[in-house]
């Protein structure tokens, strides 16, 4: 198995074409081509997808446009990039599928799933997902494949940079939708580790919404939310009570049977608003009286901590199974404006794993497991790390 990566930031797409085959001379035909586009590039995205596949000679190619763009030790925010991930991959079968809208809501149990699919659970599957936020309930797939394969990594992440549906592209082979999901499933002679990093710690205490409707929370442990949060803030510590005024969020518990809960056991979601009349709060997610929620905060300091953490307890397993190579989704509101710095989460990985081809993208939302499930985060870092199977 080998990998290489490459990064252009030429604004003029020929001129970025010629920079990536520059940095990709030496490599054989692939078999997995990963790309990740600026969207400056949206009206040659064809050509540039189509010049990408024949210059590697991939056998299949997955892919999106982004906002800013990550590889080969930079994250370039807010100006044009192309990212290319390529692998050689023997011994690995890969299987790649559109999915739409339509579809997902035919779906009825997990035989539809390996049928659309075309890969059995027992084959041991990897995933790579990646979706357009506008024209697919993302939540609702991810829930769907991880039914369907119990245990399977499934790691990717949501299209950004358009404001409005039909602005995203997904590459797909040889074909580019401006809708819907595209994915490949992985079996054979690869193991895919995923590493799910939060960006935000709980404040407060976790409560239990009590009344709720679709994307509502009318209360939680008996009052109203607004009210919850009022009586919170003054007993927040100083600096606590400085994130919270610029970035206050809620998570809700991805797995509710712990009996307790910490930082990275949440799915955050951003606040919506609230009426101050009921106190009443609007969340970007779908919920239900029930489950277990916590507001957070969005720290930079910890979410380093927690990255470095995460990257270092992955050292022992790539002893025996080693990365070649890995791909990083990354919440738009994480890069420069969480950590201060251009770069910061790429060199991390370098420095805890060492030196890595990789490319990846900033999303409108990460997917990656939480426990043995699959889910779509917020503020969070997700990396997919390629490695060899375990012997």
């Amino acid at each position: 198995m080998r990998f290489i990566s490459a990064l252009t930031t030429k604004a003029d797409w020929l001129a970025a074409v010629e920079d990536l085959r520059r940095q990709l001379r030496g490599l054989a035909a692939a078999d997995l081509v990963a790309l990740f586009v600026h969207p400056q590039f949206l009206p040659d995205a064809e050509s540039v997808a189509a010049a990408v596949r024949r210059m590697t000679g991939a056998k299949h190619l997955v892919g999106c446009t982004g906002a800013g763009i990550l590889g080969c030790g930079r994250e370039v925010e807010g100006a044009p990039a192309i990212a290319v991930l390529a692998g050689e991959l023997p011994g690995v079968a890969i299987t790649a599928t559109h999915l739409t809208d339509e579809e997902l809501a035919e779906a009825r149990g997990a035989g539809y799933w390996h049928f659309q699919l075309a890969v059995e659970p027992q084959a041991n599957p990897a995933f790579l997902l990646l979706a357009d936020p506008f024209s697919i309930s993302v939540t609702d797939l991810v829930r769907e494949l991880g039914e369907a394969y119990p245990g399977a990594p499934v790691v990717g992440g949501l299209a950004s940079g358009a404001q409005e549906p039909g602005g995203h592209r997904l590459f797909l082979d040889g074909e580019i939708f401006a809708a819907g999901a595209v994915g490949v499933g992985l079996t054979g002679r690869i193991a895919v580790r995923a590493v799910v990093a939060p960006g935000c710690r709980p404040i407060g205490q976790p409560l239990t919404i009590t009344r709720a409707a679709k994307n509502i929370i009318f209360e939680m442990g008996g009052q109203p939310p607004w009210v919850v949060l009022q009586e919170l803030l003054p007993t927040l510590p100083a600096r606590d009570q400085q994130l919270a005024r610029t970035a206050l969020l809620l998570g809700r518990v991805a797995n509710e049977y712990q009996e307790e809960f910490h930082r990275g056991d949440f799915l955050v979601r951003n606040l919506l608003g609230h009426d101050p009349q009921s106190g009443a709060m609007a969340v970007g997610d779908v919920v239900r009286t029930g489950q277990t929620v916590q507001f957070q905060v969005r720290d930079g300091q910890m979410a380093d901590q927690d990255l470095q953490a995460l990257l270092a307890a992955q050292r022992n397993g790539l002893a025996r199974q080693p990365a070649r190579g890995a791909v990083v989704f990354s919440c738009l509101g994480r890069g420069q404006g969480m950590f201060g710095e251009a770069g910061h989460e790429v060199r991390t990985i370098e420095r805890e794993l060492g030196p890595l081809p990789l490319a990846g993208f900033f999303g409108n939302g990460e997917i990656g497991p939480v426990g043995d499930r699959p889910f779509v985060h917020g503020f969070t870092s997700v990396i997919g790390l390629f490695c060899e199977p375990a012997a």
